[in-house]
């Protein structure tokens, strides 16, 4: 049985490694753009991905690391917003699209473990909770 499972997660371990082994890389540099300096990407990037060719903003999320957040229709933003949260989720979202296969259920320990942290919780199935992501 332990040789089941350890291969499972090889081939799970196999999977991840692929994804970010298949990541299309776009390579820039920084460029002068009149009195300023920009950063330029090559054009496959603005072709594939044409979200970013509106606002963007840029965060620096760690040493030689920047998060750069399309924003094709300015809007306003909560000031709860966590731009790393929002790109794990649009990850998520891409990879259970491309992966359907790798979803599954809650098990019944999880469903307890769940219930046990959130039982003193008040909530009402009539509240509304308007129409923005709760996460």
């Amino acid at each position: 049985m332990a040789k089941v499972k350890a291969g499972v997660r090889h081939k799970k371990r196999e999977h991840a490694v692929a994804a970010v082994r298949d990541a299309v890389v776009y390579r820039g540099k920084q460029a002068k753009t009149g009195n300023s300096l920009g950063l330029r990407f090559e054009r496959a990037l603005f072709h594939s991905h044409p979200e970013f060719s509106g606002d963007v903003e840029a965060r620096i999320i760690g040493p030689g690391r920047m998060l750069v957040v399309a924003d094709p229709k300015p809007k306003r933003k909560s000031a709860e917003e966590d731009p790393v949260l929002s790109s794990f989720m649009s990850f998520l979202a891409a990879d259970m699209q491309r992966s359907p296969e790798h979803i599954k259920p809650l098990g019944a320990g999880v469903m307890e473990r769940i219930g046990t942290l959130v039982n003193n919780v008040n909530t009402s199935p009539e509240e509304d909770l308007g129409d923005e992501a709760l996460i």
